[in-house]
């Protein structure tokens, strides 16, 4: 089968590792995309920093396009960013949507009037599964942000692992956090060259989410 041209979605956490991990087994991924959204007051959200981004798509051997955006702006600055690939010869994406039917909707509503194809390999997936897969395929994820209603500090800087899934089962939260509830970083995946080695810094509130400074230490 011939390869496509295509970019993915890319938040640099664990939701969005297994829709590239899916990609690349018959595709050329020309790209990855990460929108970083500006809060009213010139901060960002909990997205990971473009320093810490970057990094990532440098052990990915892959060039990083960032867009960044208002909540307010977020569709307009969406679809320029992905009308602007057509350029580039980039035939469609990937997304990393579960169950969001309004951001799946979303994508496919502007990749349709832009002429992209649209793939959701996760779409309906049984999330128990998918957590499955990810650790089985030896991804490694950092918890990175908590929403204070569902979760405590005391989270921040443990892998994501099966005794971390079982405490979530047992709160009741969404295992996957497709609504917010957490936020990772990968540090370790199979298609990264090398591990990427983070220091933990200080624990904030921000936005009704504890989030923990995170920065590099190196490469290895």
């Amino acid at each position: 089968m011939e390869q496509k041209n295509l970019f993915c979605m890319w938040s640099g956490g664990h939701d969005s590792c297994l829709a590239l991990y899916d990609a690349q087994k018959s595709n050329q991924i020309k790209c990855i995309i990460t929108p970083i959204m500006e809060t009213n007051t010139g901060h960002r959200t909990h997205s990971l920093s473009p320093h810490i981004l970057r990094a990532q798509a440098d052990l990915l051997n892959i060039p990083l396009l960032i867009f960044n955006t208002s909540l307010q702006e977020f569709e307009k600055n969406y679809e320029l960013t992905l009308a602007s690939l057509k350029k580039h010869k980039i035939d469609g994406g990937f997304f990393n949507e579960i169950t969001n039917e309004e951001r799946k909707n979303l994508a496919e509503s502007i990749c349709e009037r832009q002429k992209l194809s649209n793939h959701f390999p996760l779409w309906q997936k049984n999330k128990e599964a998918a957590l499955s897969d990810f650790l089985e395929n030896g991804f490694k994820a950092k918890i990175i942000a908590v929403n204070e209603k569902c979760l405590t500090r005391e989270f921040l800087g443990k892998n994501l692992d099966k005794e971390i899934i079982e405490e979530f089962r047992n709160r009741k939260i969404d295992i996957w956090g497709e609504n917010g509830e957490y936020q990772t970083i990968i540090h370790e995946a199979p298609f990264f060259k090398d591990r990427l080695i983070l220091k933990d810094g200080d624990i904030n509130l921000r936005n009704g989410y504890w989030t923990l400074d995170i920065s590099i230490l190196n490469v290895s």
